[in-house]
């Protein structure tokens, strides 16, 4: 099994015992190899408070792009013997703002308006345009290996499988990754030759009742949502992103994520 672009290789046993200390340890060497200027990647731990505000909780969520936040408290002066009080995240910080203004979007203009005149989210370029940053997206029959790829290169979360026609078939996740490790997966598979196709329903469980691209597992939004209206759907547990279609024929048009929406409205 090779995982990763640097030909790190482990066998089924030596993953099976390998600890989170070691794979660290690998990343911290591999980013330093990276890094020509060889700068430190040693940071503290990064965490909350409970006093702390939800505009510096978000704020060192973006700052740090973490995806979970311990707020953490200690009654003791030195800090010592610290207490985890909640795990954070931005769609529950998302979820207390969209809960504070339910009754009263109407007062905040910008959130009636709709998310294609808003500079938000990453968007299809149109035809002769050839600036911003280009939607990834693979075909259903594209290997595994080359999502994976993908998936660093572009320094996303999230592909959209789609058809030929650029219509939205399903979604493979960073998160699907882990489907691998479902009855050890990944010591029967070539990521060369197993599509994402077979990937996703190999992660699928038998026993659900939604069957493989049925739109089940993306979440989707058009151009002409309100802004507010996004906020709720983002705020639902789970649902990190939103994939922006055509009406009809479902061609993607782009994605908002969570962070999306919080570099927007504290203008990072």
């Amino acid at each position: 099994l090779q995982l990763g672009n640097h030909g790190s290789n482990l066998t089924e046993e030596e993953l099976e015992t390998h600890s989170i200390s070691a794979w660290k340890e690998g990343k911290l060497h591999i980013n330093r190899q990276i890094d020509c200027n060889l700068n430190s990647y040693s940071r503290s731990f990064v965490h909350g408070g409970p006093y702390d505000s939800l505009k510096d909780l978000a704020l060192r969520f973006l700052q740090n792009k973490v995806s979970t936040l311990p707020v953490i408290h200690s009654s003791s002066p030195d800090g010592s013997f610290p207490q985890l009080l909640h795990l954070a995240t931005l769609s529950g910080i998302l979820k207390c703002i969209c809960r504070h203004f339910k009754h009263s979007s109407s007062s905040l203009p910008i959130l009636q308006q709709p998310i294609c005149s808003i500079p938000i989210g990453t968007w299809v370029p149109k035809i002769g345009e050839s600036n911003g940053k280009p939607v990834a997206m693979l075909r259903p029959n594209a290997s595994l290996g080359a999502a994976l790829s993908l998936l660093v290169q572009a320094g996303v979360s999230a592909i959209p499988i789609v058809d030929d026609n650029d219509s939205l078939l399903d979604i493979y996740c960073r998160s699907d990754i882990t489907a691998l490790a479902k009855d050890r997966a990944y010591a029967q598979i070539r990521l060369d030759e197993l599509s994402i196709h077979q990937a996703i329903q190999l992660g699928q469980d038998a026993s659900s009742p939604h069957g493989l691209f049925n739109g089940q597992r993306c979440q989707m939004c058009l151009r002409s949502d309100p802004l507010h209206k996004v906020m709720e759907r983002l705020a639902v547990p789970g649902a990190r992103r939103l994939v922006i279609v055509e009406a009809g024929s479902k061609r993607v048009e782009g994605i908002i994520s969570v962070t999306d929406v919080f570099r927007f409205l504290l203008g990072c």
